[in-house]
């Protein structure tokens, strides 16, 4: 379209008209983009006007608002947005602005050829103010500036005028409006706020206020929905739904995570960290996560209101609203004013929940009280600060015999009941004054011990009853200890004597010895404190079982008191062992003579079960003050004598020296240096050969190899006489035999190897073989070296062991022979009871002690029994060996007793393992035993034909 270069002139009636139209439509209060396009409409039409367009201040710039649109082929000169710098100083004061040639207007370049297209070369712009401030501009186009004349610009500036009175009237109205609504609004939080500070007030508890603040905001303030979640213990960041209106009925109860719910959980997770009301809006058309559960659809805005107990916050009051401005600043002040009173109303209805909890706690504590007490096994009695019996027991009743029943006592008064209660003492008097003194001080009194007329003995506890600093009253408690007492007694005496035989026990015995040694000091007297030990008395037990050992200490300690004074002292210390205190001795002599006559009453012979049983004592004797040692020390001496007296040969007494703990240090010094050569490998083993008595040369005559022990932790090999105590000891007994066993048998797999197969014996401490793990330590070292049950390997034990018990020995026995292993008995002939092992044990072979073969041809004694020895055990179908060889004609007598195997010097003497196929290979017997061998196989042979 193009525009005239000279306008035409426009008459004064259309002027008027156009007026008169823009007026017409003020009255019709349009909005602002409505009454833009219509004013636009009027000018065209009325006066001609072309390219006119509305533009507003929004952002830094000029938007165009209408026309919104456009007609085809001139939607280029009707730019969006214009920027302010085009407005002059008198444009922003109220004042038209003429452009005569905006073709050549600076910031308008971009619309150069729009211009020249449509032949636009003016522009009017006339601003439009409401409220005195400029807030659009009206913009008309012309082909020259002689189109806006001056009663032209008038027109535009009145036509402006106008728009901004329509604007003004328009924002007035809005005003108006937001005003009523502001008002109903206000009314109607106002009246929730009211509803709910009497839910607060008159709710019965804590669902019935929840519930209701739920009603109330739904109904009243009519909002979509309304839910209240309290945060759970032990997690605040979780809510559990506890009231509801306007969501699914199954939520109540459900579990609302904010995190999980991408709108509802952002508000409520805010409002719950900040403790201050937040306000969410739908974030998109998609429909969101407003509440637990699916939520009801077309909800845009939700209000959380956090609640708050004793400063805490401990939920979330959250409201949804289908509006998106429902919660505006009235709104949340108000309802921030409702969720304080809410929370103060949850807090009032916990406080009350906890009151009534409290009272019915009470109610039930009194009569459970109440209950208990009348049930209870000791005597309760209650008496009221007005001296009156407020309560009693039937147990009461029951131990001081009263006539009356607890019901019966209520109400009497303490004058007649503490005259019942003095009547049933031993000693009336005694015990009224004791009531006036407990009841005078007013005191708490615990276990004052009550003697009744029949001998009971009752405990009595007194407590006067306080509350808050005042006295309500006084309790009296009262048990029967009789049997507690007696009890006691019982118990005290366990502490101090020994069951089996009455005497004094060890700890009353060091009581007794302090004593003595003061009494000695104070009278220069000589103190004896002796340890008696039974021998053998194992053995007893073995025979008749511990039943009989019992009887047999029992006759023991009735022997040896009769040998005593009053005033000396007889202990058990446990097991077989007794100790001894003789006071007031003049002389050693006298102590000798003591000692033998108590020696002497036990060798007489014990009658038990129709049997007889000879025993003998050891006793070791220490005088004070010449051992001025203290109590322990005094004991420990005696019993170092002791072990002397056995190692004498029992049956005997001995007095204490310096030299025996010399001995004892020495023993002891001698188990660490075993313990540390034993952790430094510096403990070896040697092999001491066996052979046949009527063996072949070579390795067919020899019957095998003994492991022998020995300490090699100096330049000599030290032999296990020297140490015999710590291999039996508890502690190392183990390790050893563990060492022994994987050592020996490591030596027999390497010979095996080097093409000898011979088996090997191990000497094995009898603690050793009954510990629990003796077979996990043999299927061990089997483990390590099988090949050696292909030869077998044998062990041998001693008898007379210290920890030799013979029944646990004789199951361990078994098992090893089941599993092929060969067990023979060591050092036979110098127990107690050896033949009667040989046919208990299932033993393999016997080793005739060196102690018999030593002496062999100078000792008839020794041949006697050797030879008997030898006989008895081939009657037994048990091979016999005999050890400590050291001569040729000591092998030449055994075998003619028909001996089977020897053992000593003469055949070798102990050797490394490596030494021992090279001794094998070139091992030759003595002629003289291969005669002996024919002698005896002519003499089988003649007997066999004469019969």
């Amino acid at each position: 379209m193009q525009i005239d270069a000279v306008a035409m002139a426009t008459p004064s009636e259309s002027f008027y008209a156009a007026l008169s139209e823009i007026g017409q439509l003020l009255m019709r209060s349009l909005e602002p983009p409505m009454l833009y396009e219509a004013v636009i409409e009027v000018l065209e039409r009325r006066i001609g006007a072309r390219l006119v367009m509305v533009g507003e201040l929004q952002g830094g710039q000029w938007r165009r608002i209408a026309p919104a649109r456009t007609a085809p082929g001139v939607a280029d000169v009707y730019p969006e947005r214009l920027p302010f710098a085009l407005a002059r100083p008198a444009f922003w004061r109220g004042e038209p602005q003429l452009e005569s040639d905006v073709r050549q207007l600076e910031g308008l370049e971009a619309l150069r050829p729009a211009y020249v297209r449509h032949g636009v070369r003016a522009v009017a712009a006339v601003p439009v103010l409401k409220f005195g401030e400029v807030c659009a501009a009206l913009v008309i186009r012309a082909g020259d500036a002689d189109f806006f004349s001056a009663p032209m610009i008038e027109l535009l500036r009145q036509a402006a005028a106008s728009i901004g009175l329509g604007l003004e009237a328009c924002e007035q109205r809005a005003r108006l409006l937001q005003s009523v609504r502001d008002e109903a609004r206000q009314r109607r939080v106002l009246r929730l706020f009211s509803e709910m500070v009497k839910l607060v007030t008159h709710s019965a508890d804590e669902p019935s206020l929840l519930a209701g603040a739920c009603r109330v905001a739904r109904g009243i303030g009519g909002y979509r929905t309304a839910w209240i979640g309290l945060c759970e213990e032990g997690d605040p960041a979780a809510l559990r739904v506890r009231a509801q209106e306007g969501l699914a009925d199954d939520v109540t109860g459900a579990r609302f995570v904010p995190a999980e719910h991408a709108h509802a959980g952002d508000a409520v997770a805010r409002a719950l960290s900040t403790g201050e009301a937040q306000v969410g809006h739908a974030a998109g058309a998609d429909r969101p996560e407003w509440a637990p559960g699916e939520g009801p659809s077309g909800m845009r805005t939700l209000l959380a209101l956090p609640l708050r107990t004793g400063g805490a916050v401990v939920g979330c009051f959250v409201i949804g609203a289908d509006e998106v401005d429902a919660f505006g600043a009235i709104e949340i002040r108000v309802f921030a004013e409702m969720a304080v009173e809410l929370g103060l109303g949850i807090q009032m209805q916990n406080a009350q929940a906890a009151r009534l909890a409290a009272e019915r706690d009470l109610r039930f504590g009194l009569q459970y009280f109440r209950t208990i007490l009348s049930r209870q096994h000791a005597g309760i009695v209650v008496m009221s600060e007005g001296r009156r019996v407020s309560f009693a027991n039937e147990a009461f009743c029951t131990l001081f015999g009263l006539a009356e029943t607890p019901a019966e006592l209520e109400g009497l008064p303490a004058e007649a009941f503490y005259e019942r209660l003095r009547q049933a003492c031993a000693d009336p008097e005694r015990e009224w004054r004791r009531i006036q003194e407990i009841l005078a001080r007013d005191e708490p009194v615990e276990g004052d011990e009550v003697v009744m007329k029949d001998g009971r003995t009752f405990l009595r506890d007194f407590t006067p009853i306080r509350i808050d600093g005042v006295l309500q009253g006084r309790l009296w408690h009262q048990r029967d200890v009789t049997g507690q007492k007696m009890h006691e007694a019982r118990v005290e005496r366990l502490a101090f004597y020994d069951v089996v035989t009455g005497l004094p026990n060890r700890r009353l015995l060091f009581d007794l010895l302090e004593q003595a040694r003061a009494r000695a000091t104070e009278q220069g007297a000589l103190l004896a404190v002796g340890v008696l030990d039974l021998d053998r008395f194992k053995s007893v037990n073995d025979t008749i079982g511990h039943g009989g050992g019992d009887c047999v200490l029992a006759e023991a300690s009735a022997r040896i008191l009769g040998m005593l004074r009053e005033a000396d002292v007889l202990a058990r210390f446990g097991g077989d062992e007794f100790a001894l205190v003789i006071a007031g001795l003049d002389s050693r002599e006298q102590l000798d003579v003591i000692s033998r006559c108590i020696l002497q009453a036990l060798r007489a012979p014990f009658n038990l079960m129709g049997e007889q049983l000879y025993l003998s004592a050891s006793v070791g004797w220490t005088l004070f003050p010449l051992d001025a040692s203290d109590a322990e020390g005094l004991v420990r001496h005696a019993d170092l004598a002791m072990y002397a007296a056995k190692e004498e040969g029992k049956d005997r007494g001995s007095l204490y020296e310096p030299a025996m703990e010399l001995e004892q240090l020495r023993l002891q010094a001698m188990r660490e240096r075993i313990a540390q050569a034993l952790q430094r490998s510096h403990l070896q083993l040697l092999f001491q050969p066996i052979v046949y008595i009527d063996g072949l040369p070579g390795l067919h005559g020899v019957a095998g190899m003994e492991a022998l022990l020995r300490l090699g932790d100096t330049d000599e090999l030290i032999e296990p006489a020297k140490f015999m105590h710590v291999l039996d000891d508890p502690q190392l007994a183990r390790p050893i035999g563990r060492y022994v066993l994987d050592e020996a048998l490591r030596c027999c797999q390497s010979w095996m190897r080097a093409g000898i197969s011979i088996p090997v014996s191990i000497n094995i401490s009898t603690r050793h073989l009954l510990h629990p793990a003796f077979f996990i330590d043999i299927d061990a070292v089997l483990e390590n070296y099988p090949g050696v049950m292909d030869v077998g390997f044998g062990i041998e034990v001693t008898e007379t062991g210290p920890s030799m018990d013979h029944a646990r020995a004789k199951v361990v026995i078994e098992e090893c022979r089941r599993r092929g292993i060969r067990v023979g008995l060591d050092d036979f002939g110098t127990g107690s009871a050896s033949l009667s092992h040989i046919q208990k044990l299932d033993i393999e072979h016997i080793k005739l002690d060196q102690s018999f073969v030593r002496d062999i041809l100078d000792d008839e004694r020794n041949m006697a029994i050797a030879a008997g020895v030898i006989t008895t055990a081939r009657m037994l179908a048990k091979t016999v060996i005999a050890e400590g060889v050291e001569t040729a004609e000591q092998g030449d007598l055994l075998a003619s007793l028909g001996c089977h195997q020897l053992q000593g010097f003469s055949i070798s003497r102990p050797m490394p393992a490596e030494a021992v196929p090279a001794w094998v290979a070139g091992w030759v017997p003595p002629a003289s035993w291969g005669s002996l061998v024919s002698e005896r196989q002519s003499l089988l042979a003649s007997q066999t034909d004469g019969a």
